[in-house]
């Protein structure tokens, strides 16, 4: 009985003397679930004073502003150690790769492992060891800009995270729980970037609620050449630990790197608002497909410590959109006929777009080269001549009037035949008559199984040319124009489409008019 009470009481004060030292890596008095979470993951990060909320474009930003991946263009990983106080060790792991132009998917992981020990010589039983752990799930998307007279935001994104979190202490399971980061980043300049996060929010476990955290961050990267630049940033810390008596401070991180001949990196920060810390100092060299970095940390009280990462890139390279530069064309279709393919797309929602390029390649083979000699922007389609027999590939771009490109769109396949249809008739019966202040246009179908549908052309009295006006192929034999300019005579016509892509003659024009309001 005697024995068993010892190891109760061996077990209650390592648990003791471990609990105080959670508080110790917590980087302050609070008692929040979790507190491991504080710790900064990544060296370039942890060198930079934790400024990171507005820069996190590497696969560190799953832990510091999920929203900051969608800057990520090829599969990237990065494992961190830090030989923590009293002998404890933190490791942090993180992939993240790209899935198309707009959208990135990350995993990562964060630990922090107490040894367990001996110092009783076998007397009493040995003390487990102890560990916090935490797998997280990163996604995020770029949504484009937001154009106005005066300015454009660019590439506004937003990210989230969700984190399962398993701790255990002295061998003793303390649950598994889950927290959840919001964030949000944008290019408000070429060159500068703002970003807001909300980390670990989450629910309690016991009486100790999550580190919940509000970070907002500014970055201002300003290249000199090429190979070198500066990039200077800086974060509002806002804790929301309501059992931190420091809740109410307001802590702050300020940052820069500075990049050397495109290889080097010299990094430094500071840290204020938080107990015993301040100057932070690190660097790295990057070769391509990969990086090495490091980090120093000291702390007033406790000494310093010693952070290295090693980063890795590969796989091919997914283009990220420039900043302020169109959305990618959406719903991109490639129709093949006798030695010729009609590409088409949806217009773009933006008022700024100055037209269209149109790539091709075949399947498979070498890079897209441009169809269009000049931007197309007359109608959201291009017939293309090519041989006959062959596998092609097709992306479309759009272009503003600051002569920005978008990303590809979505690539679509078409292979030209000879003689594979023939075209279609003609469009007959068409006419035009005025209902419920809308103008009713309406065709004779055909029944024959090669025709697809119809394209509906209109212009206004004075045009030159006829427009098309529908977005995808007309399946009805009617249509109904609502929202005419009351008092212009509008001009109709419709073609028949076949299913390999062929379009017929035009239709005979038909014509009327909205009339005025007084009308009615």
């Amino acid at each position: 009985m005697g024995c068993f009470l010892m190891k109760r009481l061996a077990v209650l004060a390592a648990i003791m003397v471990l609990s105080s030292q959670v508080c110790v890596f917590g980087l302050g008095a609070g008692t929040s679930n979790a507190d491991f979470l504080k710790i900064g993951a990544g060296s370039r990060p942890s060198a930079m004073g934790e400024a990171f909320t507005a820069v996190a474009d590497d696969s560190n930003g799953a832990f510091w502003n999920p929203a900051g991946i969608t800057a990520v263009d090829k599969i990237s990983a990065t494992y961190m150690y830090l030989l923590w106080y009293q002998s404890e060790t933190y490791h942090y792991f993180s992939y993240v790769m790209p899935i198309d132009s707009g959208t990135n998917f990350g995993i990562s992981a964060n630990a922090l492992i107490t040894p367990g020990f001996d110092s009783t010589g076998g007397l009493m039983p040995a003390v487990p060891s102890s560990y916090d752990l935490a797998v997280t799930g990163t996604i995020a998307k770029n949504l484009g800009n937001i154009y106005t007279k005066d300015f454009t935001i660019g590439n506004i994104s937003l990210g989230a995270n969700l984190k399962f979190i398993k701790r255990s202490l002295v061998g003793v399971d303390l649950g598994t729980f889950f927290f959840a980061d919001i964030g949000a980043i944008a290019n408000i300049t070429d060159d500068m970037k703002l970003g807001l996060v909300m980390q670990d929010i989450g629910s309690a476990l016991g009486a100790d609620p999550s580190p919940f955290t509000t970070r907002l961050g500014l970055s201002y990267n300003l290249a000199f050449t090429k190979e070198t630049g500066l990039l200077l940033a800086a974060d509002v810390i806002k804790p929301i630990d309501l059992t931190n008596p420091d809740f109410q401070k307001w802590e702050f991180g300020l940052g820069a790197e500075v990049k050397l001949f495109g290889v080097g990196f010299i990094r430094g920060g500071y840290k204020l608002g938080q107990d015993d810390q301040g100057p932070t100092a690190g660097g790295g060299i990057s070769w391509g497909w990969g990086s090495l970095d490091y980090a120093f940390l000291p702390h007033a009280e406790l000494g310093y410590t010693h952070r290295i990462s090693a980063s890795f890139k590969f796989g091919n390279t997914v283009a990220r959109p420039l900043v302020g530069a169109p959305q990618q064309p959406q719903h991109t279709t490639a129709i093949a006929g006798d030695r010729i393919v009609s590409v088409g797309w949806d217009p773009n929602p933006e008022g700024n777009i100055t037209g269209y390029n149109i790539y091709y390649r075949e399947k498979g083979k070498g890079k897209y080269v441009k169809l269009n000699t000049e931007p197309i922007m007359e109608e959201a389609k291009f017939k293309a001549v090519l041989n006959n027999d062959v596998t092609y590939s097709f992306v479309v771009t759009a272009i503003n009037n600051r002569d920005l490109e978008s990303v590809y769109s979505a690539p679509v396949e078409a292979t030209p035949k000879k003689n594979i249809v023939v075209k279609p008739p003609k469009v007959e019966g068409v006419s035009v008559k005025l209902q419920d202040k809308a103008l009713v246009v309406t065709w004779n179908g055909n029944n024959s199984e090669n025709i697809a549908g119809f394209n509906m052309y209109y212009k206004k009295e004075g045009d030159a040319k006829f427009k098309k006006l529908n977005r995808s192929v007309l399946r009805e034999t009617k249509a109904t124009l609502g929202g005419l300019t009351a008092g212009v005579k509008y001009y109709f016509t419709v073609t028949a489409v076949s299913i390999d892509g062929l379009e017929g003659d035009f239709s005979t024009v038909v014509s009327d008019t909205v009339p005025d309001t007084d009308y009615y």
